[in-house]
């Protein structure tokens, strides 16, 4: 190990990041910029010796692990002046660099259980790889950091969480933001726990070239790295005690070693002088100039309609179950992953059943950890793999909002479409169940208009094998969003008032047209997945009690919405009403109406929304039945009209 090396290394990095201060002061780079000036030899450490194979999860003060790793510094130079030669495009700026296995984010241990996920999938492959993941002292107020480490020790990842203490969680001291001991509450995980510092730096790259060996053989640690942040939190003012900046500046150890080693000094000049011909270069050079913000999942191509036969008396849950038996056996990349789905119990609705004993890599129960497993699923697929994550019930995927945000859609576009994230997230929604207030819920209009999403919503009426595996080709996100009520469906009543066809169109999501059998349409309903059964209950009260003609339209995807693949039915139609089984404020049907609005020529339609109750879902029967979207809603709601 050439300790010369390193001391170049970390001089490259502090010389890079200091003058990104200048070029802020002259206008060259915009937005914001975290330094690691006075930590770069923790960036050396872990990184400077890594193989091509192995992942680095890094955070907003990302540069020094940045250029230890890749040893680049063009690219990143290009990135901050948001120029199209940038290793984004410029669209990811300071904090969000990916560049082949290194990736960074700015939300505090977002990235975390992404690299636990990465660490599983090089166990699962039986590779000599490994992740190495940064945190700060101030990400260990953050709860996913927790999980994080429980997934990792529990499953025994080649992973290694650096938690560098540089003093400050931004502006507040550590004994302000922390109780206890950083290294115990990573003890307390079974980790194997470790502690230098940027001081002793050659004793720190000795240490980490050990840690690294040991991760690699399967045992997940944790390294605390104090040392001490020189610069300003960013690139604003520092309200730190100035005598013990300057304490910390005398004992650091470029600073040391660049007053006695005067080649040293040289190599710094001409680290400059390499940066100066980068930035003159790079200022005649464009910014990104295609559009990057087109990144919504594409219109499905819908066709001509066909009636559909409906085969009764097998549930719906016993469809899905079948799916995935058949659907691993033809290809072992599938992976489910969620709480408590190992045989026997088989999760909380019995999907998974045996999968566990027939698939044992191909299925993992983990603990309750809903940001945790989702953020496992990221980092999964990112290792080639097609997970299906588990919420147990959809009114807990409110934990897993953040990695659904700030990774699984975010990636694609913030690291200018080098990569996509191909999870499913599934979950049953919605009530009639008596679950009460906080499993009864749909709150999949939560998740409408986020980037690089699509909701897919199954109903009764679906081709389960042919749908699931739609899903399963999708190279981006998809939210499966799974009705409680038609797991257990055998048969669903039709009306008896009207001949009324099921038809089908030819998208991969098919749209549902329930027809009635005259030219004449007063009423269509527009929903989607257990709705359509109340839908369907309500028509024969409309026209013996209303003398009202009703037809529905029922979708499988509900985001992105594509209303032309269903427009041509509602020219007929007086009234449009849409039904959904949340609360219609801010949702589906607000959705619906406005893209109709927008895409249409329908003139004299009167407009409706209906759906449950704004308000939290009771557990007794009369109660909640009341309360979630009913027939009597629909016909409430027309008498005001």
């Amino acid at each position: 190990m050439d300790r010369d090396e390193s001391i170049k290394l970390a001089l490259k990095i502090r010389t890079v990041e200091n003058n990104f201060l200048t070029m802020f002061s002259k206008g060259l780079l915009h937005g914001t910029v975290h330094t690691s000036v006075g930590q770069e030899f923790s960036a050396v450490a872990f990184c400077e010796r890594l193989t091509k194979n192995d992942y680095v999860f890094s955070n907003h003060r990302c540069h020094g692990h940045y250029i230890a790793r890749t040893k680049e510094i063009e690219s990143l130079i290009a990135e901050l002046m948001g120029k199209e030669a940038g290793i984004c495009g410029g669209i990811g700026g300071s904090q969000h660099l990916c560049n082949d296995k290194f990736f960074s984010n700015g939300p505090q241990g977002a990235l975390t259980p992404v690299a636990v996920g990465a660490a599983y999938g090089i166990k699962l492959r039986k590779l000599n790889d490994l992740v190495v993941c940064f945190i700060g002292d101030g990400t260990m107020g953050e709860g996913i950091v927790y999980e994080s480490m429980n997934l990792a020790s529990l499953f025994k990842l080649p992973i290694v969480f650096v938690c560098e203490n540089n003093k400050y969680a931004q502006s507040t001291p550590v004994e302000n933001n922390l109780a206890g001991s950083i290294i115990a509450r990573a003890a307390a995980f079974g980790l194997n726990t470790y502690e230098g510092n940027t001081w002793d730096w050659e004793e720190l790259i000795d240490e980490a070239d050990n840690v690294l060996e040991s991760v690699r053989s399967g045992s997940p640690s944790f390294f605390m790295v104090n040392t001490y942040r020189l610069n300003a939190h960013s690139k604003g003012d520092d309200q730190r005690d100035s005598h013990e900046i300057k304490k910390y500046k005398d004992l650091d150890p470029l600073n040391i070693l660049l007053k006695e080693n005067e080649s040293l000094q040289h190599l710094e000049k001409n680290i400059l002088d390499e940066i100066s011909g980068i930035v003159d270069r790079l200022i005649q050079t464009p910014e990104l100039s295609h559009p990057t913000n087109n990144l919504s999942v594409p219109k499905s191509a819908g066709g001509s309609w066909s009636s559909l036969h409906v085969p009764h008396g097998v549930k719906q849950v016993d469809k899905i179950y079948d799916y995935f038996r058949n659907g691993i056996e033809e290809d072992n990349e599938i992976i489910l992953i969620g709480e408590d789905i190992a045989y026997p119990y088989g999760g909380a609705f019995n999907v998974t059943r045996d999968l566990s004993s027939l698939f044992p890599d191909n299925i993992i129960s983990t603990p309750i950890s809903e940001a945790g497993i989702t953020g496992m699923g990221i980092g999964l697929s990112l290792s080639g793999y097609k997970p299906f994550v588990e919420i147990m019930f959809g009114d807990f995927i409110s934990y897993a909002f953040d990695q659904i945000l700030s990774n699984a859609s975010k990636f694609f576009g913030m690291y200018n479409k080098k990569i996509q994230i191909p999870l499913v997230v599934r979950t049953p929604m919605g009530g009639g169940r008596g679950y009460g207030p906080t499993h009864s819920q749909s709150l999949e209009k939560h998740f409408i208009g986020i980037n690089n999403i699509s909701i897919i919503a199954p109903n009764y009426f679906s081709d389960i094998q042919k749908l699931y595996t739609s899903v399963r080709q999708e190279k981006d996100t998809v939210l499966l969003i799974e009705n409680k009520i038609d797991y257990g469906k055998l048969k669903i009543e039709m009306p008896k008032t009207l001949s009324m066809e099921i038809l089908t169109d030819s998208s991969t999501y098919p749209v549902l047209w329930f027809k009635n059998g005259t030219q004449d349409v007063d009423l269509t309903i527009i929903t989607y997945g257990g709705s359509v059964s109340v839908a369907l209950s309500a028509i024969d009260d409309l026209f013996y009690e209303h003398e009202l003609t009703t037809q529905v339209i029922c979708l499988t995807q509900i985001y992105p919405l594509d209303v032309s693949l269903f427009l041509e039915c509602l020219r007929s139609s007086h009234i449009i009403m849409t039904l959904e089984e949340g609360s219609v404020d801010g949702g589906f049907g607000s959705e619906v109406i406005s893209n109709l609005a927008e895409q249409s020529q329908l003139s004299n339609i009167k407009y409706l929304r209906v759906g449950s109750d704004n308000e939290p879902i009771p557990t007794v029967k009369t109660l909640e039945s009341q309360t979630l979207v009913n027939k009597n809603k629909i016909i409430d709601a027309l008498k005001v009209l």
